[in-house]
């Protein structure tokens, strides 16, 4: 989506628009639809009884583990329903636990593969619980890209040990305060 400001709109009108189209666009609706379609399916194949808990993150980190190799591996399998089921589940995780929402571009621009992919957010009406500590960037809530979880699993880090994609919860506890009734 574009970025272009128009000279009428200040950093929060601007902020505001930005999420409003990544919020509801039919690129959003159209991958949500398939990834719920699919869910039932891809939870039988993997063993069953996925509960949408913080804990279940750890068995959606063995899957991962278990099924995939590498980095490039994890890219040449990305569109395939078991990453693209994966990262929806983990989504959802994230929504169900710390009342973030789902998020996609409906313009991604060509030049940064991320813009395509799904993300999750917290709530623009938490927009002021999350500052830049560089004061650069005026919407600061925290954005978790699914699939970045799985590369950061398949990378030679500290952040790849076990328990990764749990610990990812944590980037949202700044704004925890005020999720109120959210939450649901």
């Amino acid at each position: 989506m574009s970025d272009e400001t128009w000279e009428h709109e200040d950093e929060h009108a601007v902020a505001e628009r930005i999420d409003e189209a990544h919020a509801d666009n039919p690129r959003l609706t159209a991958w949500l639809a398939e990834q719920r379609g699919s869910f039932d399916g891809w939870s039988h194949r993997h063993g069953g009884g996925w509960d949408f808990s913080e804990h279940s993150l750890d068995r959606v980190e063995a899957l991962v583990r278990e099924h995939v190799t590498s980095v490039d591996d994890l890219f040449a399998r990305e569109h395939t329903p078991m990453i693209q089921v994966a990262c929806w589940y983990v989504g959802e995780v994230h929504n169900r636990t710390r009342g973030t929402r789902w998020r996609m571009d409906p313009e991604p621009a060509g030049s940064h593969p991320w813009s395509a992919r799904p993300y999750v957010v917290p709530p623009f009406a938490r927009l002021h619980a999350y500052v830049d500590p560089e004061g650069i960037d005026y919407d600061a809530r925290p954005r978790h890209h699914p699939l970045s979880g799985f590369l950061a699993l398949l990378q030679e880090e500290p952040s790849a040990r076990p328990g990764a994609l749990r610990r990812a919860l944590d980037d949202y506890e700044s704004g925890a305060e005020d999720q109120g009734d959210e939450r649901e």
